[in-house]
């Protein structure tokens, strides 16, 4: 079990909720973690009782939480709309499982509420493979499901940014329609995606790619000397001709910011233990 600390002395009341999360999964391997990297996912099971992680990382995640449980009970009181259920199927002899938020029988649609930022108001690849293979776990339980949407609460929306910036969210809140896959493509997507978990549980090695480790890149930063901000920064080194009279080219490393900052089993894993040890 993982341990939970209280490093900024946040009120207990906080620290009971964070510790008595309920959420489980269930089956072998769920959704969210069929599209998360395999090494990461067995890391988690393989140390989930060395693990320790402040309750302060996990102030968001409560507020997910929170919205879930007032939809949950909003769905009650209206007809043709499920909330909060967890599917099943059989995928190469592993069980699959997959919760959605809400699902309207009429309209066929799953709608998937997350706390984000503005960042992300056009959605994202791994948006697009979650609730693809919920639309897909649906079709396994009966269900038909023909519209995906991710209703975002963005926790960094600015009503002044929102004046004065035409393509900044108009509100706090905004569904974002997520593509749909065929069928065919999503059963493709995830018996790959289940085989490659089966194999690092089995004792295979599938390193992180730089896109699992939210992988900055290294930029190429044109400046004065002495200057304090870039006239340009470049995703690639640029050639003499390309450098104006008077700066020059400092490089800024990149980082693997889920590494760094924002991944649990970062203490066991030997993949960052030797970036780590490069960077040095």
């Amino acid at each position: 079990m993982t341990t939970i600390t209280n490093i900024h002395g946040l009120p207990p009341s906080i620290v009971a909720a964070v510790t008595n999360d309920p959420y489980t999964g269930g089956g072998d391997l769920s959704a969210t973690k069929l599209i998360d990297a395999p090494q990461v996912v067995e890391l988690s099971r393989r140390y989930r009782d060395h693990l320790t992680v402040d309750v302060s990382e996990r102030i968001w995640s409560l507020l997910g939480q929170s919205i879930h449980t007032v939809l949950e009970r909003a769905a009650l009181r209206q007809e043709g709309m499920i909330a909060e259920q967890r599917l099943y199927a059989d995928v190469l002899g592993w069980q699959l499982s997959g919760q959605f938020d809400v699902m309207d029988l009429d309209m066929q649609k799953i709608s998937d509420y997350k706390v984000t930022t503005v960042y992300k108001a056009k959605g994202n690849d791994r948006w697009t493979q979650q609730l693809n293979v919920l639309r897909w776990l649906a079709h396994q339980n009966g269900y038909t499901v023909e519209k995906l949407e991710v209703i975002a609460i963005f926790r960094d929306w600015r009503k002044t940014e929102a004046e004065r910036n035409e393509d900044y969210p108009k509100a706090a809140i905004q569904a974002i329609p997520i593509p749909v896959w065929p069928l065919d493509e999503a059963a493709e997507y995830i018996t790959q995606r289940v085989a490659l978990h089966q194999q690092v549980r089995a004792g295979g090695t599938i390193p992180c790619t730089d896109e699992e480790r939210w992988y900055s890149g290294t930029k190429y930063a044109l400046m004065k000397p002495g200057g304090s901000r870039a006239l340009k920064v470049l995703e690639a080194p640029p050639a003499p001709e390309e450098i104006p009279a008077g700066y020059e080219v400092q490089v800024r490393p990149g980082e693997y910011k889920r590494c760094q900052h924002y991944c649990d089993v970062a203490p066991f894993c030997e993949q960052w233990e030797y970036t780590a040890h490069d960077a040095t």
